[in-house]
């Protein structure tokens, strides 16, 4: 997939993403998740974690332009994010997560099916 991406410009509070996330089952629930962003969300179906998590991402986005400009980017930063050189407002996350990171990290048994899509925010 393609490395995510987020344009933040702070002076119109808009961002937009391509984002890359996952879906999986986990006892009764499903469960979609961007590592990049570290922000998850569950339902009963996959259909409707998919809509929590796009509340989860409305929630970042208004948190991050609620605080000053260097604390967010500061966050960003500590997620893994980095900012373009030449287009100041784009950041590319270059973390490289797998699936088996993201396995461990919600203790899923190795045979756990894992479903990777592509978020455009």
């Amino acid at each position: 997939m393609k490395d995510d991406t987020i344009k933040i410009d702070f002076s119109k509070k808009a961002l937009t993403a391509n984002l890359n996330a996952v879906g999986f089952e986990e006892g009764n629930s499903f469960v979609v998740y961007i590592a990049s962003l570290e922000l998850s969300a569950y339902g009963d179906n996959f259909d409707e974690a998919n809509e929590m998590l796009k509340i989860s991402l409305d929630e970042f986005s208004k948190e991050i332009f609620k605080m000053p400009m260097n604390r967010a980017l500061g966050i960003l930063k500590d997620l893994g994010w980095k900012s373009n050189k030449i287009f100041k407002k784009r950041m590319v996350n270059l973390s490289e997560t797998t699936f088996d990171d993201i396995k461990k990290e919600f203790n899923l048994p190795e045979n756990t099916p894992v479903r990777e899509f592509p978020i455009a925010v």
